[in-house]
């Protein structure tokens, strides 16, 4: 009986582990009728079993009951009447920088796993070639203060970016600071030290999960608590600096077309194809901030090896850095299913140090951020930004319908805010819309969007496994002549939001695994696009 439960288990840590990889080759296209029935039934046989198991597992003695749930921590922003569409008199843009390691300098020693990829046994860290940093903003145009960090790291949870918050309140209590919100990203890298959790010893956690519940024990996963006291700390610090960094000056906004850099492995080829830039430009003529934006991952070095790398976001900021002299704040855009795009590259410099100590793969990755960056510096299309920043933010009941991310939360592995409703699981997380000046809107995201929720040409229910149609309006079209980003994994990491006619099978593409279900993009969608009329 011993050999028979710990095969299942092996089995679920085996879908799991190709949960985390984004392939290379394009998302399978299933057009028949019974090979669509075949995987809807597998998936359910999928479920049932990885459910079956779930049920022998203890909750965790922390989750609530979604009516006794006290929301802490959380920052709404502004009230909908503070929203302005005028520059108050004499209003000017205040924007502050800091940039900081947030590696400890053990990041060899046992117990530092690297995200990514799960696997079944200790995927711990084996070698650094690059630093992890976190990169703090701070935003005013002359009201409330907003902070926005990005932080190299496969994914935060909303337990972390409270926890973050609630470090900086207790910092920050004698400055008698006007904080409107404070917005943590992460840049999804598939080589770094894990902060998410998710990337433990699944066989340990899956098998020791049910007694710790029950006894009220601390559940394992792969964070690292020292490195994540460190995290708390450095971030913490960031966000104060930047706030004491704050200059008047000018911003600017420009893009340039990054189509040939990026590339969609799943239907519809829907993106937004600019890197953007806002260019903070101080009065005082020091040096200048660039807030850039794309939709691609950070999974150049692979994403089930054991190296920590800053990927391709370190080497181009390295290259404006050193071209520029500018500072460099990155956030993901809606990145589902989007990865880089080599083929256009030169010819990687086989004489180069790079190439020779690690390879042509490192090299190329290297290459690419180099070259994104000649594309940023290469912007020529800037427009004045008139000093209006609006932001807002609310609360969201997301269910977990995923039988396996059920599993991986009772197993301690995701360390989202999650709540009991009625025999069923939500994650608490949260949604945003912010406006720099008249003409840039941004969506604040809790995961990795579907770009075409955000910009249009979802599937119609002719082209759908199951005829469905999707009714929200995407947030572009919401956000009229108003140029729209999207700030992802931002506030939480909850997995991917798909929209609900796209949801296909747990066998035939990556996203399905990893998103709390079915509904959820819609869930999102819905919420955001509330938030959005309260606003406008």
């Amino acid at each position: 009986m011993a050999k028979k439960v710990t095969a299942i288990i092996l089995s679920v840590a085996l879908v799991f582990s190709a949960a985390f990889c984004i392939p290379s080759s394009a998302a399978t296209e299933v057009t028949s009728q019974f090979e669509r029935g075949f995987y809807r039934f597998v998936d359910k046989l999928l479920d049932g079993l990885v459910n079956g198991i779930a049920a022998l597992i203890f909750e965790p003695k922390d989750w609530v009951t979604k009516d006794k749930y006290v929301s802490e921590n959380f920052y709404e922003g502004m009230s909908a009447d503070e929203f302005i569409k005028t520059p108050a008199a004499d209003a000017k843009w205040s924007i502050g920088y800091a940039n900081a390691s947030i590696q400890t300098g053990k990041e060899l020693e046992v117990g530092h796993y690297v995200g990514g990829s799960l696997a079944i046994g200790d995927k711990f860290a084996t070698e650094i070639r690059d630093d992890q940093k976190v990169r703090t903003i701070a935003v005013s145009d002359g009201r409330g203060i907003s902070i926005f960090c990005a932080i190299d790291t496969y994914g935060m949870s909303s337990s972390d970016v409270r926890g973050i918050r609630a470090a900086f309140e207790k910092e920050a209590a004698s400055r008698n600071l006007d904080i409107d919100s404070i917005n943590i990203s992460a840049l999804h890298q598939h080589s770094c030290v894990d902060t998410f959790g998710l990337n433990g010893n699944l066989i340990t956690a899956l098998f020791t999960a049910s007694i710790k519940n029950l006894l009220g024990m601390e559940l394992p996963n792969g964070q690292n608590k020292e490195f994540m006291d460190n995290l708390y700390k450095v971030t913490v610090k960031s966000m104060l600096d930047a706030i004491d960094d704050m200059k008047e000056g000018e911003l600017y906004y420009g893009y340039a077309d990054a189509t040939q850099f990026i590339y969609d492995k799943r239907s519809p080829k829907v993106y937004d194809t600019k890197l953007n830039r806002l260019r903070f430009v101080p009065a005082d003529g020091s040096e200048e901030t660039w807030l850039l934006n794309a939709p691609i991952h950070c999974v150049g070095n692979g994403a089930a090896g054991t190296l920590i790398t800053g990927d391709y976001p370190y080497y181009m900021e390295k290259y404006i850095n050193e071209t520029a002299k500018a500072n460099v704040f990155y956030v993901l855009g809606a990145e589902l299913a989007m990865t880089s795009e080599y083929d256009y590259l030169p010819k990687v410099d086989t004489e180069s140090d790079l190439y020779k100590e690690y390879g042509e793969g490192y090299a190329r990755l290297a290459l690419f951020g180099e070259e994104l960056a000649k594309l940023a510096i290469s912007i020529n299309n800037d427009k004045r930004v008139a000093p209006i920043f609006n932001i807002r933010l609310s609360e969201v009941y997301v269910p977990v319908d995923n039988s396996i991310l059920k599993l991986a939360a009772k197993g301690g592995l995701l360390t989202n805010e999650i709540v009991k409703n009625n025999g069923t699981y939500e994650v608490v997380t949260e949604v945003g819309y912010c406006e720099f000046g008249n003409d840039i809107a941004v969506s604040i995201i809790p995961g990795e969007l579907a770009p075409e929720i955000a910009y249009g040409g979802v599937h119609t229910a002719e082209e759908t496994w199951d005829g469905d149609e999707w009714t929200y309006s995407s947030f572009a079209d919401a956000a009229g002549d108003k140029t729209l980003l999207v700030f992802g994994i931002t506030n939480d990491q909850i997995g991917y939001l798909l929209p609900s006619n796209e949801w296909h099978s747990y066998l035939t593409e990556n996203e399905e695994i990893v998103s709390t279900g079915r509904m959820a993009g819609a869930y999102i969608a819905e919420a955001y696009l509330l938030l959005f009329d309260e606003v406008r």
